[in-house]
């Protein structure tokens, strides 16, 4: 059964009185749930004007040789509602002022020989109207997903638990969540890539677009996205269609196991109110600045936010995570109004059971759209048992991210008490590479490390004065 998918570049021709039929993106992703078969999703948006999409789409899977092993025909059920989203077939994405349909192909990829593989769908072309790269009209738009195939576990791809926002604000602090996300607990790394375009001959058949450039921002204000919960910042310069790429790559003890694609466009228009989360001061925030709650297991909780927007009556919400998405056991939430008739209260509640128990948090995105502009804001929500409080738990198991790394990675330590630490980083032959010492105090902590090794495997030695050491493998891309 599919859990979550997408693919394909959307193209969109920007303006107010024309627009063009093209796509906008899309991406690709591969769910493994039975061994030996592999299921494709293909999710393309597009504009609502132009010509229909065909009811079949082309996909190519090659082998980690570049050997075609696979021509795939995948389908459109109309009938269908989108694995992740919940969205049918066809129909408007929400939350979007800017109207965008979205559409999807499955089709299913047997294969019993271990090994790498890279599915790809490339179409031409990109809408001429796109401003950051150079001839746009004449670029094509391909897509890939790269996965493993394991007979002795299953190896599906990450996917993204958010839909695409299409509008963004010019000269406005903003920021949305795709909410990269792994249903077997793999390890992820996402980073703003370049978009692709098809070249044939090259492996896997996709090349990055010469002429790219990043959309333009106000100083301080630039494209990028949190290492940490996925978040993309952006505060656009001018009005105009840019496209951008977020890439998630899936490791497992160490060892990348696949990578997915979002290629996108936003489409910058005159500026305007965003929501705004007024008591987003109330929430305790980590040393990298993440809001985040606790909750105990088998105990109520109640979150309370307060959205302001000054331009309009109407804001709708949507809570886009695993906890939303829990079948068994989901957060929910109520909508209230408040004496300001510009602000909501948005409350959410959720009771976590023993099983919800685990020592990485919860991330959750709060989105919210006032009929123009969306606004997501992340939080972390950590379940801890019930007789203790996050000060308590040993959160140092698995709480080196992100890990693989390009060297910049944090380590997230509790202490019971107020120490000195040490930190030694050595490789596998034992031999000491770094070591520093710091004070850190009672609770959570996040040590922030930037370091220029080669690629490979370390380990992480942290020693602390008072309680004990303990020994986890970094690993350097």
């Amino acid at each position: 059964m599919i859990k979550k998918f997408g693919l394909f570049f959307l193209l969109i021709c920007f303006g107010y009185s024309v627009r063009c039929s093209h796509l906008m993106g899309g991406e690709i992703i591969v769910q493994n749930d039975q061994v030996g078969n592999h299921e494709i999703l293909l999710t393309l948006y597009r504009d609502v004007t132009g010509i229909m999409l065909p009811n079949t789409q082309t996909l190519n899977v090659f082998d980690s040789g570049g050997n075609l092993v696979s021509t795939i025909i995948s389908n459109l059920d109309s009938t269908a509602h989108h694995p992740i989203f919940g969205i049918p077939n066809g129909s408007l994405l929400t939350n979007n002022f800017y109207s965008t349909e979205i559409y999807f192909y499955s089709a299913f990829f047997p294969c019993f020989i271990p090994g790498n593989y890279t599915v790809t769908w490339n179409n031409c072309c990109r809408n001429p109207s796109i401003l950051n790269m150079l001839n746009a009209g004449s670029v094509s738009m391909y897509l890939d997903c790269n996965f493993t195939v394991d007979l002795s576990t299953s190896t599906s791809s990450p996917y993204f638990l958010s839909p695409p926002i299409v509008c963004v604000p010019v000269n406005t602090p903003w920021q949305y969540n795709p909410l990269p996300f792994d249903s077997e607990g793999d390890s992820l790394n996402w980073s703003l890539g370049i978009p692709y375009e098809y070249a044939p001959g090259n492996f896997p058949i996709g090349y990055p677009i010469t002429g790219y450039s990043i959309p333009p921002s106000l100083a301080g204000g630039g494209l990028s996205i949190n290492a940490y919960t996925g978040e993309i910042s952006w505060t656009a310069s001018a009005i105009g269609n840019y496209v951008y790429t977020v890439i998630c790559e899936e490791y497992r003890n160490g060892i990348k196991l696949g990578e997915i694609r979002r290629d996108m466009q936003f489409i910058v228009i005159p500026n305007g109110t965003l929501p705004t989360l007024s008591n987003l001061g109330n929430f305790s925030t980590n040393q990298n600045g993440i809001p985040y709650v606790e909750s105990m297991a088998n105990n109520s909780l109640e979150i309370d936010l307060y959205i302001l927007d000054s331009s309009s009556f109407f804001v709708s919400f949507d809570g886009i995570g695993e906890l939303f998405d829990d079948s068994l056991n989901p957060m929910i939430y109520t909508i209230s109004a408040t004496n300001n008739p510009y602000e909501k209260k948005i409350t959410l509640n959720w009771t976590p059971t023993t099983s919800n128990i685990r020592t990485t948090p919860y991330v959750i995105t709060t989105r919210f759209f006032n009929g123009t502009f969306s606004m997501d804001y992340t939080f972390l929500v950590y379940v801890n048992e019930n007789t203790t409080t996050i000060k308590e738990i040993n959160h140092d198991i698995l709480n080196v991210f992100p890990n693989p790394n390009t060297g910049f990675f944090t380590k997230r330590i509790v202490l019971e008490h107020s120490q000195l630490v040490n930190f030694l980083i050595s490789d596998i032959n034992g031999k000491a590479k770094i070591e520093k010492n710091i004070f850190l105090y009672e609770g959570l902590n996040e040590v922030s490390f930037e370091i220029s090794l080669p690629s490979g495997i370390y380990f992480l030695t942290t020693n602390k004065s008072i309680e004990g050491r303990f020994i986890e493998k970094i690993f350097i891309k």
